[in-house]
């Protein structure tokens, strides 16, 4: 068998034993099976990784007779191989964090782990299929799973709601995908992206088709509103869903069009502008969250805006930026959702008004929080910071001022929300109600998927030269752009500037800031006021601004943006195509039903028309 089917295999394999030895295993045992078997598929891709890095393109084959118009054959690049390690190296952090979390589902173990495994397998095909309708089958496979996850409580009305919305607004708009396809391969006819003559019929229409299915998936507005509905779903799968393994899929099939032909600035200009105003509407409406999820939804969308405004750009910097902004965006928000899920099971809430003072109970916890946080936002010394350096200098070179301007008013944002979040959730005075509740650390297993997640944060924010020379770089030279960063032992170098600190030297500074950080939450806080800054003005003793305060200062200073609705017209498209389908329905049912045999011989007749015709 080749190297570079060995992690789907291992996928799949996991998925059919969780099947086929459910009656005997428990649920805590359905879960170290299903985080061994995403462990061996990450070690499987690190052992191909070394021949990306060197250039080299690797293909296998699984059936060599195969006449059905499709070649099931797998071609693993540089961005392959980096959708790849993301997808199966958050998915083992996050099924780790399963074990414990989800021990408690004695009904639906087998469906949640087999699926989970399906729908890392999901991506990884896509990634590497050499033929688009291959990879197509792959798209509607992970947006099948990704509604049979968020719908996993599907006794909840809730879930169900929220897995529908999910399933329509994507798979809608991958219609777009496939009629792509079609035109691709009537134009010419070939569906092999690595194919020179594929370019030929690379329209700047059939380009815009693949960007409406791109960006239903990766949350773009305005086709981001299924998001926040998603978080009905388990928390394990809000984190994979949200890190790896759905939003993004559009992300690699927007990067994956540069190997099918030259990008066509007349929708490089329109992605960023839409990615800017991405950035924008998503952290706008995090501000306003008091659900812990909700509020890390919603920064999902805005930090996909970053990432694709990096690939919109369209240079090599540009796409530098954008891949490892995509990669740094898998650590840092599965960190998040995994410290929401921690904080939910330990207190049974996820309220932020119900919260606060976790610290004292969850030292841990929240010193993974308080790592993931910096990261999102974008502090020195953490991932999230190079990431968004990258992206500032890439739209720079390129005159694009809009988007470093969108960047830098939502990076601060940001800062804001998580300062919301990490204040209500984790300091301050305990509320009564938590007081009579067992509140506890997260276990072993829990603390393992979060940390090893956070640790990424830390060490590519340190030596971002890892991740770069090692993934980022051979996706870049893969998709036929020369290097536009340079690295080096000491970090990363463009033609705008340097991050120059030596890796040792952070590394002293990072584990000395750690330690103190680890001290000061393992000791008990002691309930005291806090002065509050108010321009001047004192506030009585006691008082401090809450979630509940925030949120409304929010609804106060963007009503006109929480005013705009999509949903109004996504929803009024819907139902004038229903009302459409029912009058056909009911134009045709007379024939339908009293000669059906005349609609029969009326389908042949066109059919043999359309083929006459062709």
């Amino acid at each position: 068998m080749e190297p570079v089917v060995l992690p789907v295999v291992a996928l799949l394999t996991g998925a059919a034993l969780e099947i086929l030895l459910a009656p005997l295993m428990t649920t805590l045992w359905k879960g170290r099976l299903a985080a061994l078997a995403t462990t061996i598929a990450f070690v499987a891709a690190l052992a191909s990784l070394p021949a990306t890095m060197r250039g080299e393109v690797l293909t296998a084959t699984l059936s060599p007779v195969w006449d059905a118009g499709a070649a099931l054959t797998f071609r693993v690049d540089g961005l392959a191989m980096l959708f790849t390690l993301m997808g199966t190296a958050a998915g083992a952090a996050i099924l780790t964090f399963s074990i414990r979390y989800m021990e408690e589902e004695k009904q639906g173990g087998t469906r949640f782990y087999a699926t989970m495994l399906v729908f890392i397998a999901g991506l990884l095909v896509l990634a590497s299929a050499a033929d688009l309708l291959v990879a197509y089958v792959a798209w509607e496979v992970i947006g099948l799973c990704s509604y049979s996850l968020v719908g996993f409580w599907y006794t909840q009305k809730a879930a169900v709601d929220g897995a529908r919305k999910v399933l329509v607004i994507t798979h809608v708009a991958g219609y777009g995908f496939l009629v792509a396809i079609v035109l691709l391969q009537l134009g010419t006819g070939t569906l092999d992206w690595a194919d020179p003559k594929l370019a030929q019929g690379f329209t700047i229409g059939v380009a815009a088709l693949l960007l409406v299915s791109a960006m239903a998936k990766s949350v773009l507005f305005p086709l981001h509103t299924w998001i926040p509905e998603a978080m009905n779903a388990p928390t394990p799968v809000s984190a994979l869903l949200h890190s790896a393994c759905y939003v993004k899929a559009g992300v690699y099939l927007i990067a994956r069009m540069y190997s099918i032909g030259p990008w066509n600035a007349d929708l490089g200009t329109p992605l960023a502008v839409v990615a800017a105003i991405t950035i924008l509407a998503g952290v706008i409406f995090a501000l306003k969250q008091t659900d812990l999820k909700r509020l890390l939804a919603f920064h999902t969308v805005s930090q996909l805006g970053y990432v694709v405004a990096g690939l919109a750009i369209g240079t090599g910097y540009g796409i530098t930026a954008g891949l490892f902004y995509c990669l740094s965006h898998a650590l840092f928000k599965g960190t998040l959702f995994m410290c929401a899920g921690s904080v939910q099971h330990a207190t049974g809430t996820r309220d932020l008004t119900r919260l606060g003072g976790l610290a004292a109970k969850m030292p841990w916890t929240t010193l993974i929080w308080v790592v993931a946080a910096a990261s999102i936002a974008g502090v020195p010394l953490t991932n999230g910071f190079v990431a968004k350096w990258l992206m500032f200098g890439a739209a720079l070179d390129k005159g694009l001022l809009f988007l470093v301007v969108a960047g830098w008013i939502g990076s601060i944002l940001t800062a804001f929300s998580f300062l919301k979040a990490s204040v209500n959730c984790f300091f301050g005075q305990m509320p009564a109600e938590l007081e009579r509740v067992h509140v506890h650390e997260a276990s072993p297993s829990m603390l393992v998927g979060m940390g090893v997640m956070a640790a990424g944060c830390v060490l590519f924010g340190l030596a971002p030269q890892l991740l770069m020379d090692a993934v980022v770089a051979p996706a870049v030279h893969g998709l036929g752009f020369a290097d536009a960063v340079g690295t080096s032992w000491g970090g990363v170098a463009t033609g705008r500037g340097s991050i120059g600190l030596t890796v040792g030297a952070s590394l002293v500074a990072a584990a000395l800031a750690i330690a103190w950080m680890a001290w000061h939450f393992a000791a008990t806080p002691s309930a005291r006021p806090v002065a509050v800054f108010t321009g001047g003005e004192p506030l009585p003793v006691g008082d401090r601004p809450g979630a509940v305060d925030f949120a409304g200062l929010a609804e106060d200073a963007f009503h006109p943006v929480y005013a705009f609705d999509p949903d109004r017209a996504w929803f009024g498209l819907w139902g004038s195509t229903t009302r459409l389908a029912s009058a056909g329905r009911a134009a045709v049912a007379p024939l339908t039903e009293r000669r059906p045999l005349v609609v029969v011989l009326l389908l042949g007749l066109a059919v043999a028309a359309a083929i006459a015709l062709g």
